[in-house]
């Protein structure tokens, strides 16, 4: 049965306890107020998933303007450690999964339930509102980040949905989640000529076309 990971944090006594040559590459590679952690072998292809996640912290620190502290790094180790052990394919596809929200995030406008408040000239007691009622009726779809709705804004024309979002929600298969439709939504798409339906509203009956062309079972 192969080993689960694991995690022991070193204190300034236990480095000062390791070998000499030991201590001088930790202290070639980082700084005196450094966190290091022990880590110990884990299942058969995990390492290579803890390698591929730490190797994107950085760039991810860049983007935020950040600086990871002991308590990111262990949301994230709970996120890797969970269900372990676990097939290196699911892994991979979590991974990959991942970085495909990642970029949709950073380069599609999206807009919360107080931005579409606020433009929609509207003035509902609830907050979340109009955009929840909105979404309930299947006139708009939202993507969940850390809890909260985010609702693409290619939906939207003056304050309100587009009508066709709703034609083309609606020929979407059952099922489909948020993060689904979005993907879908901004693909390139064979039934469009390579488009992604997103940039094809302004015909709205080739995109419902498409969109109903999703649940063809696949061939090859």
């Amino acid at each position: 049965m192969p080993e689960t990971l694991s995690l022991i944090g070193l204190t300034p006594e236990d480095i000062a306890r390791l070998p000499a040559d030991l201590r001088e590459r930790m202290g070639a590679a980082g700084t005196a107020s450094d966190t290091w952690l022990l880590v110990g072998e884990g299942p058969e292809g995990f390492a290579e998933l803890v390698e591929r996640t730490v190797g994107t912290l950085p760039a991810l620190a860049a983007e935020r303007g950040i600086r990871l502290t002991e308590a990111n790094i262990e949301k994230m180790l709970d996120v890797l450690l969970s269900g372990v052990p676990r097939a290196r394919v699911e892994t991979g596809l979590d991974i990959d999964n991942a970085r495909l929200r990642a970029d949709y995030l950073r380069e599609t406008p999206l807009l919360a339930a107080a931005d579409i408040r606020a433009a929609s000239g509207l003035a509902p007691r609830n907050r979340s509102e109009p955009a929840s009622r909105w979404k309930r009726e299947g006139r708009l779809f939202a993507v969940r980040r850390s809890g909260i709705d985010l609702y693409p804004a290619f939906q939207f024309a003056d304050g309100s949905p587009r009508p066709a979002v709703k034609a083309i929600l609606a020929a979407l298969p059952d099922g489909v989640t948020g993060w689904q439709t979005a993907m879908w939504f901004a693909s390139a798409n064979g039934w469009l000529d390579g488009a992604a339906p997103q940039d094809r509203l302004t015909e709205p009956e080739a995109v419902i076309e498409a969109a109903r062309r999703l649940a063809d079972p696949a061939i090859g």
